[in-house]
């Protein structure tokens, strides 16, 4: 990719001061300031997270599916130890991978983070495999919190395929360095706002995602990117280039329990909840169910919405230089998925 003009660098470094502060919209806004292609935005985001990366998904690493506690191949249903609790059941072959960031020279950029992930949706029938699935990009500034979604068509038939005895996904997708191609394969989330499952922060956690560990070490290929405790005004930066008018809110209760390790989205638990996870089962991780009464706390703000709820408050998370806050009914930004009054379970 040739270097990108010093007007969009500037915007782009922009977006991290305007965010969350100042970025005031009028009239009907179009809830995102994505550029038409994937091209375009990888451009767009090239001066804070660098390019994305090459993906040879034979090179990721394969989220494993356990039956019984056994590792196995399993091509299809929902009889599994670790479902990916998406709606997408059991299927084996998912790969990911984790890369550092690089500049458009090819410089190293440590305090950035890529994770790609091959998701396999293919079925077998009468004996052949008709290769369906997805691969997302994440890249997220660890320092800034800016991040970029990537997201493929479901068919990605032309670039990937399925080892037909391990059904994992095999193949290579399309790079920046051919832009035309790279289009077809990629797309910008646009008005599909992916905070609505990423609303902790950039990267979700799960027995599904976090089967898949780093070589030789017990270490998931996804990252957990929290280093302090919380604190909702220096808490882990988290915004989006190109979806600043995207809805970044989650509820916050001072002291509440199940908050002092990290944000929950409760759109997000809501999806969990309604493919089978329940997090006093699992959570907090040394001692499930011990906070249970913190959690009800949640449920109940959630349910009767912060507005109503004497101690609830929305909150939206550290961007760049501008601390995490409260905001009220003057948020601009609200979504139809973060609207609360919807039970959790």
């Amino acid at each position: 990719m040739h270097s990108i003009t010093r007007f969009v660098a500037l915007l782009a470094i922009g977006f991290a001061v305007l965010l969350s502060s100042a970025f005031v919209v009028s009239g009907n806004p179009k809830k995102h300031d994505f550029p038409p292609t994937a091209f375009d935005y990888a451009k767009l985001v090239e001066p804070i997270l660098g390019v994305p990366p090459r993906v040879d998904l034979s090179k990721g690493v394969e989220v494993q599916l356990y039956v019984d506690g056994v590792s196995t191949v399993v091509r299809g249903g929902y009889s599994c130890d670790n479902p990916s609790r998406l709606g997408k059941g059991c299927i084996s072959g998912s790969v990911l991978e984790r890369f550092e960031g690089k500049s458009a020279d090819g410089e190293p950029l440590p305090d950035v983070i890529w994770v790609s992930f091959g998701r396999n949706s293919s079925v077998e029938y009468k004996g052949k495999v008709y290769v369906n699935g997805s691969v997302q990009m994440v890249g997220h500034h660890l320092k800034t919190g800016a991040t970029a979604f990537f997201e493929s068509s479901d068919k990605i038939g032309p670039w990937a395929s399925v080892d037909p005895d391990t059904f994992r996904l095999t193949g290579v997708m399309p790079w920046i360095d051919d832009p035309q191609e790279f289009n077809k394969a990629f797309k910008t989330p646009r008005t599909v706002q992916c905070v609505q499952c990423h609303q902790n922060d950039p990267f979700i956690h799960n027995p599904f995602i976090d089967a898949a560990k780093m070589p030789r070490t017990d270490e998931p290929v996804v990252p957990e990117i929290r280093t302090r405790d919380r604190d909702m005004e220096v808490d882990l930066p988290y915004f989006v280039l190109g979806g600043e008018r995207w809805d970044m809110r989650t509820i916050h209760i001072d002291g509440n329990g199940c908050l002092e390790c990290h944000r929950i989205g409760m759109s997000t638990v809501k999806l969990f909840t309604g493919y089978g996870w329940y997090p006093n089962e699992h959570m907090p991780p040394k001692d499930p169910g011990s906070l249970a009464g913190d959690f009800k706390e949640l449920q109940t703000c959630w349910e009767n919405k912060p507005e109503a709820t004497p101690g609830c408050d929305w909150v939206v998370p550290p961007a760049g230089q501008t601390l995490g806050r409260v905001v009220g009914d003057e948020y601009p930004f609200k979504a139809r998925f973060n609207r609360p009054g919807h039970k959790v379970f």
